[in-house]
């Protein structure tokens, strides 16, 4: 292969691409956000490998190292100072390793900590002296380019630079500040200001990263192009606002490659993204890139692959000690390959549960003996269902499936909650990451994520086989159940597979899906998740009206409701006709699957019990009724 140019003459030659976030990606795939993301360069080189793989597949043609919290001041808070130069070295050799002469390497370097508004002389030393030791060793390391990002002062950002240029005078200088959702940055200054100071430092390329999504960094961009450098701007997947299905952030890839489009016609010249962003935000803004003359970073290079599925290296949980057979009634049944049913009910939003026993007494009387309580479905403010499940345990005999989600529990609070369910007598668990709170009724409601729904799973796992998450055993063990959620119809189907054989790897033992209506669908992902072995419980919606329908279809990511359905939903009206529609195409669905699933679970609208069991009906074959049992 033809050696690549320099990084200076591919600038010169037309737009390029960075990748995306490290940070959120490394969290979203299990990494606690309490670790040095930084030293798992050297305990877990292999992940990092991965997230590098996985942006030079999506076209990526600049990888950022991993050492972006890589100076003593940052390392120090983790008790890492010794392992500076090697947390650095190491970062350098796995993207230079990734790379190869497909994609420049760009060491990212970020603030130190030091407030330099406020700071005595001597912080202000302290925090050069620490700059200047991280980017010695990353220059000498080999590196195409020094990356200054997410800089909120200019002051310090005036400091690195001449670092950078004094310490490596021939490697690239790229310079990115923070801006506010107004598009001015520290202490107001504006794009153009701050560019000015920025290149008066000696910055080759100037720009701005984080902080905001595309729209408002264009509005950034704009105003630093023509200033004699190139710009780059690298924004946020939006604010935060949802964690699984995974969104953590708003700005979707289709999205990026919008903007993309706008800041490379606007003089933007080399664009990628930061927090939340992930491949695909990146592949989504690789098209921009090629319509504007950007190529491979290398001639002759291999144009991008797709992305490889890649197994995260995760620790195994403990070996479980209770066999899946022997753990609840619903194990029981799994393991026995008998066909398992269970329907999800809302715990109520105010103290009485009278509605909600008479319901689970009428699902008893019909056969269905095992019933699933969400845990703040949609965000919204409803009775602790851990209270729920052991009320309804303890007076109608039905055995709960406990939902936990990790957005209103930290990580102490949700190990306290997984020990108290097993007290109350709980078996079964579906683990899942919870949807953010801005999609409910109280947006100011703070959101925890800890954990995601894998690290979720290592816990219950672990504490399964007795093991406490400091990994010391505790002198007993639970037995739980444990289910996780899927999306069979989610728009990132790659991530899904992927996140699916991290939580097989994390203790899964079970599978309940997000409604499904399109049998292509479910039959599709049926057939890629079959080698990982885990049954498959489909999740089944009954539709309630045609408006119903559309929201779904139109407002739910990862829902798809084909056009033969809704168009039968908007024949048949509203009321208890369009119920009846909604009920038989749902029971439609189950029995294309019925012999392929290891069970269903029906989510009937505002908990209509009757729709519930109606359903059923297209698996009398395959399903015996229980009959109702008396609390123990």
């Amino acid at each position: 292969m033809t050696a690549k140019k320099s990084f200076k003459d591919a600038l010169a030659d037309g737009p390029l691409l960075f990748d995306g976030a490290m940070g959120s990606l490394l969290y979203e795939r299990g990494v606690l956000h309490t670790r040095s993301y930084d030293e798992l360069s050297i305990s877990q080189p292999e992940l990092i490998r991965s997230v590098h793989r996985d942006y030079l597949a999506a076209g990526a043609q600049i990888l950022e190292t991993n050492t972006f919290g890589a100076n003593r001041i940052a390392l120090a808070r983790h008790g890492l100072v010794d392992q500076l130069a090697a947390i650095n070295k190491a970062s350098v050799a796995i993207a230079k390793g990734v790379a190869g002469d497909q994609a420049y390497v760009a060491a990212a370097v970020g603030p130190t900590g030091v407030k330099f508004g406020i700071a005595t002389e001597a912080e202000r030393r302290l925090a050069r002296f620490a700059l200047a030791e991280q980017i010695d060793i990353l220059v000498l390391a080999g590196v195409d380019a020094i990356v200054l990002e997410t800089f909120t002062s200019i002051l310090e950002m005036e400091t690195a630079i001449h670092v950078a240029k004094e310490r490596g005078p021939r490697v690239p200088v790229i310079a990115q500040m923070v801006f506010d959702a107004h598009g001015m940055g520290d202490g107001g200054l504006a794009p153009a200001e701050l560019a000015d100071r920025m290149i008066a430092a000696g910055a080759d390329v100037v720009g701005a990263n984080c902080g905001i999504g595309p729209a408002e960094l264009y509005q950034v961009g704009t105003g630093m192009v023509g200033r004699g450098r190139p710009v780059v701007i690298q924004p946020n997947a939006g604010l935060p606002a949802s964690v699984e299905g995974r969104t953590l952030y708003v700005a979707n890839p289709e999205h990026f490659g919008v903007f993309a489009r706008r800041m490379l016609k606007s003089g933007v010249g080399l664009i990628g993204g930061c927090c939340g962003t992930t491949p695909a935000h990146v592949r989504a803004m690789l098209g921009a890139v090629r319509m504007m003359g950007g190529t491979s970073a290398a001639p002759g290079a291999e144009a991008p692959r797709a992305i490889e599925l890649v197994t995260r290296p995760t620790e195994p949980p403990p070996a479980s000690i209770t066999p899946l057979a022997a753990k609840s009634r619903l194990g029981a049944r799994i393991a026995r390959g008998e066909f398992a049913v269970s329907v999800e009910l809302t715990a109520p939003p105010g103290l009485d549960l009278t509605r909600t026993v008479a319901q689970v007494r009428e699902l008893a009387a019909a056969g269905v003996d095992i019933v699933n309580i969400a845990d703040g479905p949609r965000a919204t403010a409803r009775m602790g269902n851990l209270a729920v499940c052991a009320r309804l345990a303890a007076e109608t005999g039905v055995e709960p499936i406990l939902h936990v989600c990790c957005r209103d529990r930290n990580f102490l609070g949700l190990f306290a909650h997984l020990l108290g369910a097993s007290a109350l007598g709980l078996k079964n668990l579906v683990l899942i990451t919870g949807d953010p709170p801005k999609m409910g009724d109280y947006p100011f409601a703070t959101p925890v994520y800890d954990v995601d729904s894998v690290g979720l799973l290592r816990m219950a796992a672990g504490i399964n086989g007795g093991i406490d998450p400091a990994g010391k055993q505790f002198g007993a063990h639970t037995a739980f159940t444990l289910a996780t959620g899927a999306e069979p119809g989610a728009h990132d189907y790659d991530r899904e597979l992927r996140r699916l054989e991290d939580k097989k790897a994390a203790g899964a033992e079970l599978v309940m899906t997000q409604p499904v209506y399109d049998p292509r669908t479910l039959e599709r992902f049926l057939d890629d998740t079959a080698p990982l072995g885990l049954p498959v419980m489909i999740g089944l919606l009954p539709l309630a009206s045609h408006r119903n329908a559309e929201f779904l279809h139109n407002e739910v990511p990862g829902m798809s409701i084909p056009a033969e359905y809704r168009q039968r939903m908007e024949r048949a009206g509203a009321g208890p006709q369009a119920r009846a529609e909604g009920i038989a195409i749902a029971r439609e669905a189950l029995a294309a699957v019925k012999h392929r699933v290891a069970g269903a679970y029906i989510m009937p609208p505002f908990n209509r019990v009757d729709a519930a069991v109606a359903v059923l009906d297209a698996v009398r074959d395959r399903w015996q009724p229980v009959p109702a049992q008396e609390p123990a």
